[in-house]
């Protein structure tokens, strides 16, 4: 159980103080590689966190539920957008975002299987 909840308060410390380094503009240089961490690398750690979060409440964890949760925090993610294309919530609508959520949700599944495949039933 330790090992699900660093998987969870690791990547959101990191995402925070990234966050914060930005916000504080410790690191507000407005180049490329800048803007991809800060509209990019962020949401992926939180889409990696909250993978975590949802594995975290699984009763019984198995291969087609670590996959299951995979598509549906992608499903979630692309939710989000659209509501904030249609002005639903507060927001920047942007479809690489979905492609973000898409990459973390099978890193944390690579993650997932490669540190954690043996704590689960194999089905």
């Amino acid at each position: 159980m330790r090992k699900r909840i660093v998987s969870i308060v690791l990547p959101l410390i990191l995402g925070v103080i990234i966050y914060s380094l930005y916000h504080y503009k410790v690191l507000a240089k407005n180049n490329y590689l800048s803007s991809i961490i800060k509209n990019y690398v962020l949401d992926g750690l939180w889409v990696i966190s909250f993978y975590f979060i949802v594995v975290c409440f699984m009763k019984k964890i198995t291969q087609k539920y670590i996959w299951v949760t995979a598509i549906y925090t992608v499903i979630l993610g692309a939710l989000f957008e659209i509501c904030q294309y249609k002005n639903i919530v507060n927001g920047t609508s942007d479809y690489l975002d979905i492609i973000v959520y898409f990459c973390a949700s099978c890193i944390a599944c690579l993650i997932e299987k490669k540190y954690w495949g043996n704590d689960y039933e194999k089905n």
